[in-house]
Order: C-alpha cells, then structure tokens, then sequence
C-alpha cells in the first residue's frame, strides 16, 4: 500500500480530494432530509 499511494498522480489526489468533498456534501444532504422527513412523522 505504501508503494501504490507513492506512485499515485497529483491528478489522482485531486480527483480524490473532491470526491471526498462531493460526498461529505451528499451525506450531509441526505442526514438534514432524513431529519425533515423523521419530523413529519
């Protein structure tokens, strides 16, 4: 594993990088829809 992560790219981080970001952003959209949606009920 310390092999492969020394030869991954900057474009790879990257692209990492703002997939974590992307999908922060999702599961914090879903909790606040799970939140609304719990309330109704």
């Amino acid at each position: 594993m310390k092999y492969f992560n020394k030869t991954r790219t900057i474009e790879q981080k990257i692209l990492d990088r703002e997939m974590m970001h992307h999908l922060e952003r999702q599961t914090k959209l879903l909790e606040d829809i799970l939140k609304v949606l719990s309330q109704r009920n």
